[in-house]
């Protein structure tokens, strides 16, 4: 119980401190872009081993997975299993499972989850904080999320999205996408690969959709995979 109030004193404190973001509880909220962005809904549920944070607003969904139900401190980026997604109103996701374009940053995706607490109360909730910079699958846009708290958010599954197909439908194209960039076309085994990301970016498209055709343009852009 102390560890919580002293928990809930800080989440305070640092929000108060000039940013103009309204704290509720429960709450999940922060900035992005720079501009105060709030969850109007949420949602978390412990699923592939770790915690699925949820908040969507109006204008989009961001999604926060961690590698296990534990605290603790989850690193972001390339190489990491624990990673940060937003969907936007247009079905365009970016991740931090992708890397930028070096025409456009040669900083790569990273960021943070942090798990402080998990109150077990009725019902059992996650406290914590997270921030990150995610890249589209081309690499060619960003997004950043700063400041960003995650406060009693109840554990109770129900995700609000598309569900946690589209989530992992979403992980395993990203990492197909990674497995299919480490090859090229003089490898004996990029025709498979290549193939095998195909076979993902269709179920992320049935997953998730595709309205902006960015994924089925991916496909097309991989021809038939033969060198």
């Amino acid at each position: 119980m102390k560890k919580l109030f002293v928990l809930t004193l800080t989440l305070l404190t640092v929000l108060s401190c000039g940013d103009d973001i309204e704290f509720n509880s429960p709450a999940m909220q922060g900035k992005k872009d720079g501009a105060n962005w709030k969850a109007l809904s949420y949602s978390a549920d412990i699923d592939y081993g770790g915690f699925i944070i949820e908040g969507i607003d109006n204008f989009g969904t961001v999604q926060l997975i961690t590698s296990s139900d534990s605290r603790g401190t989850f690193e972001l980026g390339e190489g990491n299993s624990s990673e940060a997604i937003y969907i936007d109103d247009q079905g365009l996701v970016y991740s931090t499972a992708n890397n930028p374009d070096p025409s456009i940053s040669l900083y790569p995706a990273d960021g943070q989850i942090v798990v402080d607490d998990i109150d077990n109360g009725d019902p059992k909730s996650i406290l914590g904080t997270f921030w990150f910079n995610a890249y589209t699958e081309d690499g060619l846009q960003v997004v950043n999320f700063s400041k960003g708290i995650f406060y009693k958010v109840p554990l109770l599954g129900g995700l609000v999205s598309n569900g946690s197909n589209c989530l992992e439908a979403t992980q395993d194209a990203n990492i197909a996408g990674q497995n299919y960039a480490a090859t090229n076309p003089t490898m004996p085994e990029y025709t498979d690969l290549c193939n095998a990301y195909k076979v993902a970016l269709t179920a992320q498209i049935t997953a998730c959709g595709d309205d902006t055709g960015g994924l089925q343009a991916i496909i097309d852009s991989l021809g038939d995979c033969i060198p």
